[in-house]
């Protein structure tokens, strides 16, 4: 997926994003219109036209385009399907009436990065960005000559919509209620940290959001079903034991090519471990693979430095298998039985979370960072 930035300006419209959100909840077309406004103060051509046409030009449903919005205190990122120079119905905010419109970004869904977050947006999601055109430098805040719209590329890729084929829409709950920033808040400075929370899939965050401000509004409530709390809990937990392990298997297959050739079936296909990270298994597989001693004689032999890998070692023989059989358990139950009980639920967040043991998530994150050393 091609990626491009835009500075929106909050001189045109002081609430951009809230009136485009508000035009694509109402839309019957389930699209809206960004338009990129011609400045009057701009005298020079974009250096890079032709390149930005030729992406233009390929941008369809079959090839779509992340395109990230901010003003550098908040950042956004919309799927785009289509650029146009003129819409066909599509609807869009009203003000652009009183501008000229170059070309038109038609949006198809928009999801919040962050907000009011200038630190986070300098130091993370802009330092997450290379300029293909200004020497394929990090993007660089101060004393840069860039043109707007910017091709941009990831260092560390993320598809913000990777649940977009299956129907799933960000937009409905953008703007989340303040009861969801304090819920953040609290989870950042009581379990995770900053720095952790914030290596965490934007969609593992969206999860255990929406798991965590359930759980409190009904934790008093015994009769409650906890089933989708649950079934949130479990995806936080499937996504980041997927990342974790996506990066162990490719570092060990580059120390022995032989490891491509295990099997494992998921989706009723027969995959290597070569697969693994173009493929999403059950946790349930990944205890799979964890168990075989091709896997095991691997990860035991590389990091035998055992003081210095006493984490890594100690979590992928014991705490994560451990973790994935409580949490496969109950999260199972909660999706086929239809059912389940808050204290069944406790079980699965006090293994996610470290309510009186420690943390699964805080582990795996520091096992994650292990392995970037090794990399790098």
């Amino acid at each position: 997926m091609q990626e491009i930035i835009i500075l929106y300006n909050p001189y045109y419209n002081n609430k951009v994003i809230e009136e485009h959100v508000d035009v694509l909840r109402k839309s019957n077309y389930g699209k809206v219109g960004f338009g990129k406004i011609k400045s009057k103060i701009r005298d020079q051509e974009h250096a890079n036209t032709a390149d930005l046409l030729k992406i233009f030009e390929s941008v369809k449903s079959e090839n779509p385009l992340q395109l990230f919005l901010t003003d550098f205190s908040n950042a956004y990122v919309c799927y785009i399907e289509k650029i146009v120079e003129s819409l066909d119905g599509i609807e869009y905010p009203s003000y652009y009436d009183n501008y000229e419109v170059e070309y038109w970004f038609v949006i198809n869904d928009i999801r919040e990065i962050a907000r009011n977050n200038f630190t986070y947006i300098r130091d993370r999601f802009l330092a997450n960005f290379t300029t293909p055109h200004y020497g394929n430098h990090t993007y660089a805040l101060y004393g840069n000559r860039y043109v707007y719209p910017l091709i941009v590329e990831q260092k560390k890729r993320i598809d913000y919509f990777v649940e977009y084929s299956q129907g799933k829409r960000h937009y409905n709950t953008l703007f989340k209620s303040a009861q969801n920033i304090t819920t953040a808040s609290n989870l950042i400075n009581y379990v995770f940290g900053e720095e952790n929370f914030y290596l965490f899939h934007p969609d593992t965050i969206e999860s255990l959001l929406q798991a965590e401000v359930e759980y409190e509004n009904n934790k008093e409530n015994l009769t409650y079903d906890f089933s989708s709390i649950v079934v949130n809990y479990g995806k936080v937990f499937e996504l980041e034991s997927h990342a974790f392990l996506s990066e162990l298997f490719t570092l060990l297959i580059d120390k022995n090519n032989a490891l491509k050739s295990i099997t494992y079936q998921a989706q009723n296909k027969t995959l290597t471990l070569a697969d693994y990270h173009r493929d999403f298994p059950s946790v349930g597989t990944n205890k799979f693979l964890l168990s075989q001693n091709q896997i095991f004689d691997a990860y035991t032999t590389y990091f035998n430095d055992r003081k210095k890998y006493a984490l890594l070692l100690n979590f992928l023989k014991f705490e994560f298998k451990e973790s994935i059989s409580i949490i496969q358990t109950i999260r199972n139950s909660a999706s086929h039985r239809g059912s389940t009980d808050k204290f069944e639920c406790q079980k699965v967040r006090d293994v996610l979370l470290g309510i009186g043991q420690s943390s699964t998530l805080n582990t795996m994150l520091s096992c994650k960072k292990l392995l970037h050393t090794q990399k790098s």
